[in-house]
């Protein structure tokens, strides 16, 4: 290794494992924002169109709070003073994105998807299913971001 490197405990000079850390939490944090403005435009176009229940609202409020928080979590990654400070909160969204997607697991895959929600008779299943696969998206990447992030504490 050469001189004025330091090294982490694996050998591996630390500003570029903290390098490479920091572009896997930008992209995490990208692909979770985008996939809560698609939660969210998926579930305000069902809201605007359809009959709405508690689970379309539910929807839309984790997505449209998580998509104003992550906004300065898009940039946090580029300074180097950012250790992940936002661990404990992804970790509390990907708990609110898990019962995101439990709910639209529940609503479209339970018999007929054309029957649920947002109302009886919406032949809207592809977009119904987006919305599922989205969900899931988030916590997904949420989950992911939490392990990332926390692991930026170490290094």
């Amino acid at each position: 290794m050469a001189r004025g490197h330091a090294a982490n405990d694996y050998g591996v000079p630390a500003a570029r494992s903290s390098e490479i850390h920091r572009l896997l939490i930008l992209a995490n944090h990208a692909l979770h924002w985008i996939s809560s403005i698609i939660v969210m435009s998926i579930a305000a176009y069902f809201i605007a169109h359809y009959r709405h229940n508690t689970h379309l609202r539910y929807w839309v409020s984790v997505a449209a709070i998580d998509a104003f928080l992550y906004l300065p979590a898009l940039a946090l990654p580029l300074i180097k003073s950012y250790k992940g400070y936002l661990a404990p909160l992804a970790w509390v969204f990907s708990y609110l994105w898990l019962t995101a997607f439990i709910f639209a697991a529940q609503d479209y895959n339970f018999d007929n998807c054309v029957l649920n929600s947002p109302g009886p008779f919406v032949n809207k299943c592809s977009l119904k299913k987006t919305l599922e696969a989205f969900a899931f998206i988030a916590f997904f990447t949420n989950f992911v971001g939490t392990l990332i992030e926390g692991r930026l504490w170490d290094i």
